[in-house]
């Protein structure tokens, strides 16, 4: 059986509805302050134990400071820097799957992350990702206001190196060369590349460039070292010495002590 309605009449029905709408209003004011308050507290909570995972990694406390920062991403997930700290210590102990996906998160979380992007395509580039590095690597060197884009130039050519495009790779590390012309590590790529095309001359010309620059750089005193021993020159066996003599504990220090075995 239907029971109808009491009726109200009209002007007060009005403010009957008036006086709920503004005890709603009131209650979702109170929410979205609560809400808000509470993800101050938040965000205040995370850059705390941010600050203080800076300063354990400042003094190479590293077990402390992914503690911390682990801390900070529980009180706010969305910390671009806690990520791209974190990411970095987990490249630096070459666990690239984390160190990768906390750096991912800090360049969505922020635009123009710069050095979180480089930092991204290296991680990628340890893993030999290189396709997944390259386009990380085009879109630094199309930012004008990025402040090292010889770094990106010389990673970029790398990459290029690694996927056999030896052109690309060539043209990137010379214009890193030519923004930084003491950047030692292009200088050396770029001998690279040279080998790989078959031009010992270049080659030749750009390890003696690299160890002009960079006299205890270890790497192309062994490529120089290789390219005298292929041509029969006994400066050979200088390089293999200088290489061993500067990274003894190293594996170019190693690789070179063994030709040194050989040549005796």
């Amino acid at each position: 059986m239907f029971v109808p309605q009491p009726h109200t009449p009209p002007s007060r029905r009005t403010a009957l509805l008036g006086w709920l709408m503004l005890v709603l209003v009131a209650l979702a004011a109170v929410g979205c302050a609560s809400a808000s308050e509470e993800q101050k507290k938040a965000t205040e909570q995370g850059l705390k134990h941010l600050q203080l995972a800076s300063g354990y990694f400042a003094e190479k406390q590293i077990p402390q400071s992914i503690r911390e920062l682990t801390l900070a991403l529980e009180a706010d997930p969305k910390n671009p820097d806690a990520h791209h700290l974190l990411g970095f210590i987990y490249m630096g102990r070459r666990n690239y799957t984390e160190a990768i996906h906390h750096l991912k998160q800090a360049v969505e979380l922020r635009e123009e992350f710069y050095i979180a992007m480089n930092n991204l395509g290296s991680a990628y580039i340890a893993s030999s990702r290189w396709e997944d590095a390259r386009p990380l690597y085009e879109q630094l060197i199309s930012k004008p206001t990025y402040n090292t884009p010889e770094l990106a130039y010389n990673n970029l050519g790398w990459v290029h190196y690694n996927l056999g495009n030896n052109r690309d790779a060539r043209e990137a590390l010379e214009m890193a060369i030519f923004l930084k012309p003491e950047l030692c590590l292009a200088h050396n790529n770029l001998g690279l590349v040279h080998l790989k095309e078959g031009n010992t001359i270049g080659a030749t010309r750009a390890f003696e460039a690299a160890i002009k620059r960079c006299p205890t750089f270890v790497e192309p005193h062994f490529h120089m070292a290789q390219v005298m021993r292929t041509r029969g020159n006994p400066q050979a066996r200088a390089y293999y010495q200088r290489c061993f003599e500067l990274g003894a504990d190293s594996n170019w220090g190693d690789r070179c002590r063994s030709y040194l075995e050989v040549l005796q």
